[in-house]
Protein backbone atom coordinates (compact mmCIF):
# COMPACT_ATOMS: atom_id res chain seq x y z
CA UNK A 1 0.00 0.00 0.00
CA UNK A 2 2.72 2.60 1.04
CA UNK A 3 4.64 1.33 -2.51
CA UNK A 4 1.32 2.09 -4.50
CA UNK A 5 0.68 5.68 -2.66
CA UNK A 6 4.32 6.77 -2.78
CA UNK A 7 3.69 5.65 -6.84
CA UNK A 8 0.49 8.19 -7.15
CA UNK A 9 2.11 10.88 -4.98
CA UNK A 10 5.32 10.87 -7.43
CA UNK A 11 2.89 10.93 -10.95
CA UNK A 12 0.73 13.21 -10.00
CA UNK A 13 3.33 15.93 -9.03
CA UNK A 14 5.26 14.82 -12.39
CA UNK A 15 2.15 15.76 -13.97
CA UNK A 16 1.39 18.88 -12.54
CA UNK A 17 4.84 19.87 -13.79
CA UNK A 18 4.18 18.78 -17.22
CA UNK A 19 3.43 22.40 -19.74
CA UNK A 20 0.14 22.03 -20.56
CA UNK A 21 -0.39 22.61 -24.69
CA UNK A 22 -2.29 26.29 -25.03
CA UNK A 23 -2.39 27.09 -21.49
CA UNK A 24 -0.53 30.21 -21.72
CA UNK A 25 -3.01 31.01 -24.36
CA UNK A 26 -6.55 30.10 -22.17
CA UNK A 27 -5.06 32.18 -19.46
CA UNK A 28 -3.31 35.57 -20.82
CA UNK A 29 -4.98 35.34 -24.36
CA UNK A 30 -8.42 37.43 -24.32
CA UNK A 31 -11.08 36.75 -25.78
CA UNK A 32 -12.73 38.29 -29.42
CA UNK A 33 -15.15 40.28 -27.33
CA UNK A 34 -12.61 41.72 -24.97
CA UNK A 35 -10.27 42.88 -27.44
CA UNK A 36 -12.77 44.57 -29.39
CA UNK A 37 -14.09 46.25 -26.49
CA UNK A 38 -10.19 47.16 -25.28
CA UNK A 39 -9.74 48.95 -29.38
CA UNK A 40 -13.29 50.71 -29.00
CA UNK A 41 -11.95 52.00 -25.45
CA UNK A 42 -8.23 52.87 -26.69
CA UNK A 43 -10.09 54.84 -30.09
CA UNK A 44 -12.57 56.99 -27.95
CA UNK A 45 -10.02 57.63 -25.45
CA UNK A 46 -7.78 58.74 -28.50
CA UNK A 47 -10.86 60.67 -30.31
CA UNK A 48 -11.29 62.23 -26.90
CA UNK A 49 -7.56 63.28 -26.62
CA UNK A 50 -7.82 64.57 -30.84
CA UNK A 51 -10.32 66.44 -29.63
CA UNK A 52 -8.97 68.37 -26.63
CA UNK A 53 -6.02 69.13 -28.81
CA UNK A 54 -7.90 70.78 -31.60
CA UNK A 55 -9.22 72.88 -28.65
CA UNK A 56 -6.14 73.73 -27.04
CA UNK A 57 -7.31 71.89 -23.94
CA UNK A 58 -3.61 70.89 -23.56
CA UNK A 59 -3.69 69.59 -20.04
CA UNK A 60 -6.69 67.17 -20.54
CA UNK A 61 -5.27 66.27 -23.66
CA UNK A 62 -2.50 64.66 -21.93
CA UNK A 63 -4.49 62.91 -19.30
CA UNK A 64 -6.23 60.82 -21.88
CA UNK A 65 -3.16 60.52 -24.04
CA UNK A 66 -1.84 58.83 -20.92
CA UNK A 67 -4.43 56.43 -20.64
CA UNK A 68 -4.07 55.63 -24.49
CA UNK A 69 -0.78 54.51 -23.73
CA UNK A 70 -0.98 52.81 -20.46
CA UNK A 71 -3.38 50.06 -22.55
CA UNK A 72 -0.02 49.27 -24.77
CA UNK A 73 -2.47 48.86 -27.86
CA UNK A 74 -2.28 49.99 -31.54
CA UNK A 75 -2.21 53.89 -30.95
CA UNK A 76 -0.05 54.01 -28.32
CA UNK A 77 3.23 55.43 -30.67
CA UNK A 78 0.75 58.08 -31.50
CA UNK A 79 -0.08 58.95 -28.28
CA UNK A 80 3.24 59.55 -27.22
CA UNK A 81 3.82 61.75 -29.77
CA UNK A 82 0.83 64.24 -29.46
CA UNK A 83 1.53 63.87 -25.92
CA UNK A 84 4.76 64.92 -26.59
CA UNK A 85 3.02 67.71 -28.75
CA UNK A 86 0.89 68.62 -26.41
CA UNK A 87 3.06 69.26 -23.73
CA UNK A 88 5.13 71.28 -25.76
CA UNK A 89 2.44 73.43 -26.15
CA UNK A 90 1.72 73.93 -22.87
CA UNK A 91 5.21 75.46 -22.74
CA UNK A 92 6.58 71.91 -20.54
CA UNK A 93 9.52 71.82 -23.44
CA UNK A 94 12.03 69.23 -21.36
CA UNK A 95 8.96 66.92 -20.61
CA UNK A 96 8.34 67.29 -24.27
CA UNK A 97 11.60 65.91 -25.08
CA UNK A 98 11.24 63.41 -23.10
CA UNK A 99 8.50 61.44 -24.25
CA UNK A 100 9.82 61.98 -27.40
CA UNK A 101 12.58 59.83 -26.45
CA UNK A 102 10.52 57.60 -24.32
CA UNK A 103 8.49 57.40 -28.01
CA UNK A 104 12.46 55.66 -29.70
CA UNK A 105 12.94 53.63 -27.08
CA UNK A 106 9.29 52.28 -27.18
CA UNK A 107 8.63 51.78 -30.82
CA UNK A 108 12.14 52.25 -32.56
CA UNK A 109 10.11 51.51 -35.67
CA UNK A 110 7.37 54.02 -35.39
CA UNK A 111 5.86 56.31 -38.18
CA UNK A 112 5.77 58.74 -35.81
CA UNK A 113 9.10 59.39 -35.04
CA UNK A 114 9.70 60.98 -38.30
CA UNK A 115 7.13 63.35 -36.51
CA UNK A 116 9.23 63.76 -32.96
CA UNK A 117 11.98 63.99 -34.46
CA UNK A 118 10.80 67.35 -36.06
CA UNK A 119 9.07 68.42 -32.96
CA UNK A 120 12.48 68.06 -31.12
CA UNK A 121 14.47 70.03 -33.91
CA UNK A 122 11.90 72.92 -33.69
CA UNK A 123 12.24 72.59 -29.46
CA UNK A 124 15.94 72.77 -29.46
CA UNK A 125 15.91 75.44 -32.24
CA UNK A 126 13.97 77.65 -29.64
CA UNK A 127 15.99 76.65 -26.36
CA UNK A 128 18.91 78.40 -28.42
CA UNK A 129 20.70 74.79 -29.01
CA UNK A 130 19.78 74.36 -32.45
CA UNK A 131 20.18 70.79 -33.67
CA UNK A 132 23.12 70.15 -36.29
CA UNK A 133 21.94 69.25 -40.00
CA UNK A 134 24.81 66.96 -40.38
CA UNK A 135 23.17 65.02 -37.33
CA UNK A 136 19.95 64.51 -39.55
CA UNK A 137 19.94 61.55 -42.14
CA UNK A 138 16.39 62.33 -43.43
CA UNK A 139 16.46 64.73 -46.09
CA UNK A 140 13.13 66.32 -44.70
CA UNK A 141 14.46 66.60 -40.82
CA UNK A 142 17.91 68.33 -42.33
CA UNK A 143 15.70 70.91 -43.81
CA UNK A 144 14.25 71.28 -40.70
CA UNK A 145 17.19 71.84 -38.62
CA UNK A 146 19.06 73.80 -41.16
CA UNK A 147 16.14 76.06 -41.58
CA UNK A 148 16.23 76.30 -37.36
CA UNK A 149 20.05 77.39 -38.26
CA UNK A 150 19.04 80.01 -39.98
CA UNK A 151 16.67 81.40 -38.10
CA UNK A 152 18.85 81.35 -34.52
CA UNK A 153 21.45 83.34 -36.57
CA UNK A 154 24.12 80.58 -36.15
CA UNK A 155 26.96 81.52 -37.91
CA UNK A 156 27.53 77.73 -39.16
CA UNK A 157 24.14 77.77 -40.70
CA UNK A 158 25.38 79.32 -44.02
CA UNK A 159 28.62 76.89 -44.55
CA UNK A 160 26.59 73.91 -44.29
CA UNK A 161 23.88 75.54 -46.55
CA UNK A 162 26.86 76.54 -49.32
CA UNK A 163 27.72 72.69 -49.29
CA UNK A 164 24.71 71.23 -49.51
CA UNK A 165 23.99 73.24 -52.65
CA UNK A 166 27.35 72.49 -54.26
CA UNK A 167 27.43 69.04 -52.60
CA UNK A 168 26.38 65.19 -54.03
CA UNK A 169 23.02 66.32 -52.53
CA UNK A 170 19.51 64.85 -54.24
CA UNK A 171 17.98 67.39 -56.38
CA UNK A 172 15.03 67.63 -54.04
CA UNK A 173 17.09 68.68 -51.21
CA UNK A 174 19.19 71.20 -53.26
CA UNK A 175 16.20 72.96 -54.59
CA UNK A 176 14.56 72.97 -51.24
CA UNK A 177 17.98 74.63 -49.73
CA UNK A 178 17.53 76.96 -52.37
CA UNK A 179 13.79 78.14 -50.66
CA UNK A 180 15.77 78.36 -47.66
CA UNK A 181 18.34 80.53 -48.86
CA UNK A 182 16.01 82.87 -50.67
CA UNK A 183 14.50 83.59 -47.55
CA UNK A 184 17.64 85.03 -45.60
CA UNK A 185 18.34 88.89 -46.56
CA UNK A 186 21.85 88.66 -45.16
CA UNK A 187 24.31 90.25 -48.16
CA UNK A 188 26.56 86.79 -47.91
CA UNK A 189 23.04 84.71 -48.58
CA UNK A 190 22.06 87.07 -51.30
CA UNK A 191 25.47 87.04 -53.04
CA UNK A 192 25.87 83.70 -52.69
CA UNK A 193 21.77 83.09 -54.45
CA UNK A 194 23.17 86.00 -57.12
CA UNK A 195 26.09 83.40 -58.56
CA UNK A 196 23.40 80.76 -58.33
CA UNK A 197 21.06 82.56 -60.12
CA UNK A 198 23.73 83.81 -62.84
CA UNK A 199 24.94 79.88 -63.39
CA UNK A 200 28.48 80.24 -61.77
CA UNK A 201 27.31 77.87 -59.09
CA UNK A 202 25.60 74.36 -60.32
CA UNK A 203 23.75 74.93 -63.46
CA UNK A 204 20.99 72.80 -62.71
CA UNK A 205 20.00 75.14 -59.77
CA UNK A 206 20.29 78.17 -62.34
CA UNK A 207 16.50 77.35 -63.30
CA UNK A 208 14.90 76.63 -60.22
CA UNK A 209 16.86 80.02 -58.75
CA UNK A 210 15.34 82.36 -61.46
CA UNK A 211 11.86 81.36 -60.53
CA UNK A 212 12.29 81.62 -56.81
CA UNK A 213 13.81 84.95 -57.39
CA UNK A 214 10.45 86.19 -59.61
CA UNK A 215 8.14 85.00 -56.54
CA UNK A 216 10.16 86.58 -54.05
CA UNK A 217 11.54 89.88 -55.61
CA UNK A 218 8.56 90.60 -57.94
CA UNK A 219 9.68 93.50 -60.36
CA UNK A 220 12.35 94.61 -58.09
CA UNK A 221 14.48 91.49 -60.39
CA UNK A 222 13.37 92.67 -63.72
CA UNK A 223 16.29 93.87 -64.46
CA UNK A 224 18.56 91.76 -63.11
CA UNK A 225 16.66 89.19 -65.11
CA UNK A 226 17.29 91.17 -68.40
CA UNK A 227 20.92 91.17 -67.91
CA UNK A 228 20.51 87.34 -67.32
CA UNK A 229 18.62 86.92 -70.44
CA UNK A 230 21.19 88.94 -72.12
CA UNK A 231 24.29 87.03 -71.10
CA UNK A 232 22.90 83.35 -71.55
CA UNK A 233 23.13 81.03 -74.42
CA UNK A 234 21.33 78.34 -72.72
CA UNK A 235 17.18 78.09 -74.02
CA UNK A 236 16.04 76.33 -71.05
CA UNK A 237 17.55 79.67 -68.81
CA UNK A 238 15.98 82.35 -71.79
CA UNK A 239 12.62 80.16 -70.91
CA UNK A 240 12.40 80.70 -67.29
CA UNK A 241 13.36 84.46 -67.63
CA UNK A 242 10.33 84.76 -69.93
CA UNK A 243 8.31 82.47 -67.80
CA UNK A 244 9.46 84.72 -64.66
CA UNK A 245 8.40 87.90 -66.62
CA UNK A 246 4.83 86.50 -66.49
CA UNK A 247 5.17 85.70 -63.09
CA UNK A 248 5.96 89.17 -61.99
CA UNK A 249 3.62 91.26 -64.91
CA UNK A 250 6.42 92.38 -66.82
CA UNK A 251 5.39 92.87 -70.22
CA UNK A 252 7.47 95.21 -71.28
CA UNK A 253 10.17 92.93 -71.22
CA UNK A 254 7.99 90.72 -72.88
CA UNK A 255 7.94 93.33 -75.55
CA UNK A 256 11.66 93.95 -75.77
CA UNK A 257 12.08 90.12 -76.12
CA UNK A 258 9.29 89.26 -78.96
CA UNK A 259 10.88 92.33 -80.85
CA UNK A 260 14.95 91.70 -80.44
CA UNK A 261 15.42 88.00 -80.18
CA UNK A 262 16.24 86.43 -82.94
CA UNK A 263 15.28 82.66 -81.67
CA UNK A 264 11.32 82.73 -83.10
CA UNK A 265 11.00 80.20 -80.89
CA UNK A 266 11.56 81.97 -77.91
CA UNK A 267 10.20 85.33 -79.52
CA UNK A 268 6.82 83.16 -79.96
CA UNK A 269 7.34 82.25 -76.84
CA UNK A 270 7.55 86.03 -75.16
CA UNK A 271 4.47 86.87 -77.09
CA UNK A 272 2.44 83.89 -76.04
CA UNK A 273 3.29 85.52 -72.74
CA UNK A 274 1.95 88.63 -73.26
CA UNK A 275 -1.05 86.82 -74.11
CA UNK A 276 -1.40 85.05 -70.83
CA UNK A 277 -0.72 88.48 -69.30
CA UNK A 278 -3.61 90.13 -70.90
CA UNK A 279 -1.75 92.95 -72.30
CA UNK A 280 -3.52 93.84 -75.60
CA UNK A 281 -2.70 96.99 -75.91
CA UNK A 282 1.37 95.87 -76.14
CA UNK A 283 -0.31 92.78 -78.63
CA UNK A 284 -1.54 95.34 -80.77
CA UNK A 285 1.20 97.71 -81.01
CA UNK A 286 3.74 94.68 -81.89
CA UNK A 287 1.27 93.76 -84.69
CA UNK A 288 1.48 96.86 -85.99
CA UNK A 289 5.04 97.39 -85.95
CA UNK A 290 6.31 94.28 -87.12
CA UNK A 291 6.54 93.34 -90.86
CA UNK A 292 7.39 89.67 -89.99
CA UNK A 293 4.49 87.31 -90.67
CA UNK A 294 5.08 84.36 -88.01
CA UNK A 295 5.52 87.53 -85.54
CA UNK A 296 1.93 88.33 -87.16
CA UNK A 297 0.65 85.15 -86.45
CA UNK A 298 2.12 84.43 -83.41
CA UNK A 299 0.23 87.56 -82.02
CA UNK A 300 -2.99 86.71 -83.27
CA UNK A 301 -2.66 83.24 -81.00
CA UNK A 302 -1.88 85.45 -78.22
CA UNK A 303 -5.12 87.32 -78.43
CA UNK A 304 -6.87 83.82 -77.41
CA UNK A 305 -5.30 83.43 -73.91
CA UNK A 306 -6.26 87.17 -73.41
CA UNK A 307 -9.58 86.29 -73.37
CA UNK A 308 -12.54 88.73 -74.03
CA UNK A 309 -9.81 91.41 -74.07
CA UNK A 310 -8.48 89.80 -76.89
CA UNK A 311 -11.55 89.99 -78.97
CA UNK A 312 -11.62 93.46 -80.28
CA UNK A 313 -8.36 93.45 -81.48
CA UNK A 314 -9.47 89.84 -83.48
CA UNK A 315 -12.11 91.42 -84.90
CA UNK A 316 -10.09 94.38 -86.37
CA UNK A 317 -7.90 91.76 -87.69
CA UNK A 318 -10.09 89.86 -89.06
CA UNK A 319 -12.10 92.58 -91.11
CA UNK A 320 -9.16 95.14 -92.12
CA UNK A 321 -6.20 92.31 -93.09
CA UNK A 322 -5.39 91.78 -96.06
CA UNK A 323 -2.87 88.45 -96.11
CA UNK A 324 -5.59 86.12 -96.58
CA UNK A 325 -3.82 83.44 -94.19
CA UNK A 326 -3.58 85.74 -91.32
CA UNK A 327 -6.80 87.12 -91.73
CA UNK A 328 -7.98 83.75 -91.83
CA UNK A 329 -6.32 82.59 -88.68
CA UNK A 330 -8.10 85.79 -86.85
CA UNK A 331 -11.33 85.02 -88.17
CA UNK A 332 -11.06 81.82 -86.36
CA UNK A 333 -9.35 82.60 -83.08
CA UNK A 334 -12.58 84.99 -82.79
CA UNK A 335 -14.95 82.03 -82.90
CA UNK A 336 -12.90 80.61 -80.17
CA UNK A 337 -12.81 83.81 -77.77
CA UNK A 338 -15.05 85.93 -79.32
CA UNK A 339 -18.66 84.23 -78.28
CA UNK A 340 -21.65 85.99 -78.97
CA UNK A 341 -20.42 89.05 -79.40
CA UNK A 342 -18.12 88.10 -81.96
CA UNK A 343 -21.60 86.92 -84.39
CA UNK A 344 -21.86 89.96 -86.18
CA UNK A 345 -18.79 90.77 -87.34
CA UNK A 346 -18.42 86.92 -88.60
CA UNK A 347 -21.36 87.50 -90.20
CA UNK A 348 -20.53 91.01 -91.99
CA UNK A 349 -17.38 89.03 -93.33
CA UNK A 350 -19.03 86.26 -94.80
CA UNK A 351 -21.72 88.46 -96.42
CA UNK A 352 -19.00 90.46 -98.07
CA UNK A 353 -16.28 88.18 -98.68
CA UNK A 354 -14.99 87.01 -102.02
CA UNK A 355 -12.63 85.06 -100.63
CA UNK A 356 -13.77 81.28 -100.23
CA UNK A 357 -11.55 80.73 -97.58
CA UNK A 358 -12.26 83.06 -95.40
CA UNK A 359 -15.92 82.04 -95.59
CA UNK A 360 -15.30 78.53 -94.23
CA UNK A 361 -13.12 80.02 -91.82
CA UNK A 362 -16.05 82.08 -90.36
CA UNK A 363 -18.28 78.85 -90.77
CA UNK A 364 -15.31 77.26 -88.41
CA UNK A 365 -15.68 80.22 -85.80
CA UNK A 366 -19.40 80.17 -85.78
CA UNK A 367 -19.26 76.61 -85.31
CA UNK A 368 -16.70 76.74 -82.82
CA UNK A 369 -18.68 79.22 -81.38
CA UNK A 370 -21.99 76.69 -80.86
CA UNK A 371 -23.96 79.37 -82.90
CA UNK A 372 -26.52 77.30 -84.66
CA UNK A 373 -29.04 79.85 -85.51
CA UNK A 374 -26.88 81.60 -87.95
CA UNK A 375 -25.83 78.86 -89.58
CA UNK A 376 -29.00 77.60 -89.75
CA UNK A 377 -29.65 80.90 -91.77
CA UNK A 378 -26.46 80.76 -93.90
CA UNK A 379 -27.50 77.55 -94.72
CA UNK A 380 -31.31 78.58 -95.69
CA UNK A 381 -29.56 81.74 -97.79
CA UNK A 382 -26.49 80.20 -99.10
CA UNK A 383 -26.90 79.11 -102.97
CA UNK A 384 -23.42 77.52 -103.39
CA UNK A 385 -23.91 74.00 -103.34
CA UNK A 386 -20.63 73.05 -101.77
CA UNK A 387 -20.62 76.04 -99.56
CA UNK A 388 -24.21 74.81 -97.88
CA UNK A 389 -23.09 71.06 -97.93
CA UNK A 390 -19.84 72.38 -96.05
CA UNK A 391 -22.33 73.83 -93.60
CA UNK A 392 -25.42 71.24 -93.44
CA UNK A 393 -22.19 69.08 -92.15
CA UNK A 394 -21.65 71.36 -89.32
CA UNK A 395 -24.86 71.61 -88.35
CA UNK A 396 -25.50 67.48 -88.10
CA UNK A 397 -22.85 67.24 -85.72
CA UNK A 398 -23.61 70.06 -82.91
CA UNK A 399 -26.78 68.10 -80.82
CA UNK A 400 -28.64 71.63 -80.97
CA UNK A 401 -32.43 71.92 -81.44
CA UNK A 402 -32.02 74.29 -84.05
CA UNK A 403 -29.98 72.24 -85.91
CA UNK A 404 -31.77 69.32 -85.54
CA UNK A 405 -35.03 71.17 -86.63
CA UNK A 406 -33.26 71.95 -89.81
CA UNK A 407 -31.90 68.48 -90.35
CA UNK A 408 -35.83 67.36 -90.14
CA UNK A 409 -36.46 69.96 -92.61
CA UNK A 410 -34.04 69.16 -94.89
CA UNK A 411 -35.41 65.54 -95.23
CA UNK A 412 -38.65 66.14 -95.69
CA UNK A 413 -37.62 68.30 -98.75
Amino acid sequence: MRTTHWFWSVALCGALLLPVPGASALIFQPSEGDAAQANAREDQLYADATRAINESRWSDAESLLNQVVDQHGRRADGALYWKAYAENKEGNSSDALKTCSDLRLSFPKSNWLKECNALEIEIRGKSGSPVQPQAEQDEDLKLLALNSLMQSGDANALPILQHILEGQQSERLKERALFVLAQDQSKQAQDLLGQIIRGEKDPNLQVKAINLLAVTKGNKAADTLADIYARSTNESVKRAVLNSYLVMNAPDKLVQVAQHESDPELARHAISELGALGAVSQLSTLYQATSSKDVKAAVINAFVPAGAKGAEALSAIASSEQDPELRRKAIRNLGVVGGSSSVPTLMSIYSKSTDEESKKAVLDALFVAGDAHDLVALARSEKDPSAKRDIVGKLAVMHNKEATDYMIEVLNK
